[in-house]
């Protein structure tokens, strides 16, 4: 089990596995680019990552979408 707590958004990305073509470096790097600017706009409404991970894989959309769109 991942211990996510304690990892920065860049960690939390690369810890997402996907079936399929494994994902490139450029893709992971935008996908954190995007997660960390999506924790910056929840954190003005007082949510964090951890709040995410209750209902949402944040770190694995992100990178779903990045990988979406290359």
């Amino acid at each position: 089990m991942i211990v996510f707590e304690n990892l920065t958004p860049a960690d939390r990305v690369a810890a997402v596995h996907r079936y399929g073509t494994p994902s490139t470096a450029a893709q992971r790097e935008a996908a954190t680019a995007l997660l960390v600017d999506l924790l910056a706009a929840a954190e003005r409404h007082g949510v964090t990552l951890a709040d995410f991970d209750g209902v949402v894989d944040l770190p694995g959309g992100c990178l779903d979408v990045v990988r979406a769109k290359s």
